[in-house]
């Protein structure tokens, strides 16, 4: 839909003329992609809009969601974030690790997360926005079209934009004259606003607004056309947060700055990002799936699905639809034939139907045909849809009709991993920026104490104080964000190579317990249980040190007796790994075969 024009009435403060000048710009520039986005939401929801000409049924066929839900279970979970401080303070490392593990789980990140990466398979970016709320940060992931952003922002950098904006948050208008936060000036021209002329046409402007936010909704059967969100009688003011750079005459620099307006013409609160949250970057972190230099809004793997899709569908719908013809069984009859008027007739057995003369001269069955071809068709598109995503029919769960071997299988999904790998870099990096910013933001934010819980070995939940001495560093922190596939790779790879070192020294002690430390890591247990299992085999180790010098004073001191013969070694009983080792030839005989 088109950009709606200002009200030539309005009159606009030069610095609301250009952030009026700089969101137009933004939108036209995003707007290009709406009707693309819109055909992938409906398809990804299973829902079709039927026309007389093509789509006759309102069918469809799922591969928007199986494709989108396929390649979002190869993206891997949310990667974990350990904190390294950078003048080797562990004891700092463990408090930040803490605070970060609170915030991980109160702020759900693993459901942000999800919403995140499926914003990016389905619109080819996503966005989180951060922000500090009350004594605390605040992280959401934000709807594509409520982002818009300078068309001239590099693509991998959000902080070389000039400007960004978080439009369409619509509040009713007596939460915002009673929030102090923003300036009397404003609120006393926003209530002016809301009883004048103006604001009648304003809030028809802000209607028109929000019935394109829930354009898709409406797509999937809901009605909003009379604000059912919000309670009868509020007026609905649509905010923006306009993030911008300014000139600073005095500093002589550009600084950015937020300015919150209503309606395009009544700002209500400016101040610099210093002034706002303390720090001095934009509040998001984007990533996207398929960037290039030339279009910050790039394509996602749902656009390779979108047109097959609709082809696939009016394929079907078609064959739906002749199938549908040919069973209602219609009949061509001879209307030059004298007294002859044909009735519809009820189905039944034996029933006998008359018709004059040679029925085959008289009357006859319309062709339909049943276009079995379709499927042939369908599953050709289908199979160019997993080759172009990545997303074959072995991830999906789904078995190939050709016979192929296990080696074979393990090459194709390994050749699609191999794909979705550029994916899942620009993935970890969005994680990088958003820890990042976290710690800038509790850095400079986070004053006093809070107050955390750690389970006990008990199982009991302890309470912790901390305070802001007790993490604060001088030189800083680096976030190591790595997947949980990553990790587990990474030891297995590990441990490989240390048996394969332990075979050349096999008597080397460090070596022995660096190797079974890396082993005790894959289990994935606590501090205190890894303590036990070490402390445990160091007294198994010790109680066969003390057997062993035991065993060698005792020798000692029988040969030392004259006349004393050594008694001579006993011989082992290796018949049980004799038949362990049978057992395991057999197995790998089955196996080759």
């Amino acid at each position: 839909m088109p950009y709606a024009t200002l009200d030539t009435t309005t009159d606009l403060t030069p610095l609301m003329t250009k952030l009026y000048n700089e969101k137009k710009t933004a939108r036209e520039f995003q707007e290009r992609k709406h009707n693309n986005w819109e055909e992938i939401y409906e398809l990804y929801r299973n829902k079709v809009r039927t026309n007389r000409l093509t789509q006759r049924q309102a069918v469809n066929i799922p591969l928007m969601k199986e494709t989108i839900k396929t390649l979002l279970s190869k993206i891997d979970d949310a990667p974990t974030v350990d904190w390294k401080e950078l003048g080797g303070d562990q004891q700092k490392e463990i408090f930040l690790q803490e605070l970060w593990n609170s915030d991980y789980e109160r702020l759900n990140f693993e459901g942000v997360d999800i919403l995140d990466k499926k914003t990016v398979l389905k619109y080819g970016r996503g966005f989180k926005k951060l922000n500090w709320v009350g004594d605390s940060v605040d992280v959401r992931a934000l709807d594509v079209y409520d982002i818009v952003v300078d068309p001239m922002v590099d693509p991998l950098d959000i902080e070389t934009a000039r400007y960004a904006i978080h439009q369409n948050i619509f509040r009713p208008l007596r939460d915002i004259l009673a929030d102090d936060r923003y300036t009397r000036k404003g609120r006393d021209e926003l209530k002016e606003w809301s009883f004048g002329e103006k604001g009648i046409v304003q809030s028809s402007r802000n209607r028109e607004e929000w019935e394109k936010k829930m354009e898709r909704l409406r797509a999937m059967g809901v009605d909003s056309s009379e604000f059912q969100h919000f309670a009868g009688g509020d007026v609905i003011v649509n905010l923006k947060e306009h993030y911008t750079r300014i000139w600073n005459r005095k500093k002589k620099a550009f600084e950015k700055r937020v300015i919150i307006y209503a309606n395009d013409s009544t700002a209500l609160l400016n101040m610099t990002m210093k002034e706002a949250i303390g720090v001095d970057f934009y509040p998001f972190v984007t990533w996207g799936e398929d960037v290039e230099t030339e279009d910050f809004w790039s394509d996602g793997p749902a656009d390779l699905v979108r047109v097959p899709n609709k082809v696939v569908n009016v394929w079907f719908s078609q064959l739906v639809e002749n199938r549908t013809l040919k069973n209602f069984q219609m009949h061509w009859y001879d209307a030059t034939k004298q007294g002859y008027s044909p009735q519809t007739y009820e189905p039944g057995a034996g029933r006998m139907l008359p018709a004059p003369g040679n029925p085959r001269d008289t009357i006859s069955p319309v062709d339909v045909s049943g276009l079995d071809d379709t499927l042939t068709s369908i599953d050709f598109l289908i199979r160019l849809i997993e080759r172009g995503t990545a997303a074959t029919a072995i991830d999906k769960g789904v078995g190939e009709k050709k016979q192929i071997t296990l080696g074979e299988v393990k090459l194709l999904v390994g050749k699609a991993m191999e794909r979705t790998q550029a994916m899942s870099k620009f993935y970890r990096r969005s994680w990088y920026e958003l820890a990042t910013k976290w710690y800038n933001l509790m850095n400079t934010n986070l004053k006093g104490k809070r107050t955390l819980f750690k389970m006990s070995r008990n199982g009991l939940l302890v309470p912790k104080v901390i305070y802001h001495s007790d993490w604060k560093s001088k030189r800083g922190y680096k976030p190591m964000v790595r997947s949980s596939s990553e990790q587990e790779e990474e030891n297995l790879q590990g441990i490989q190579k240390f048996m394969m070192v332990k075979g050349q020294f096999p008597n080397n002690i460090a070596l022995n317990k660096i190797a079974q430390k890396r082993m005790l890591e894959i289990l994935d247990l606590t501090p205190e249980e890894i303590r036990e299992v070490e402390e445990e085999n160091k007294n198994m180790a010790e109680q066969a040190e003390e057997a062993q010098l035991m065993q060698q004073a005792q020798q000692q001191q029988a040969q030392q007796q004259p006349g004393a013969v050594p008694a001579p070694p006993q011989p082992q009983d290796n018949s049980a790994l004799a038949g362990q080792v049978q057992n395991k030839m057999s197995e790998l005989e089955n196996l080759n075969q």
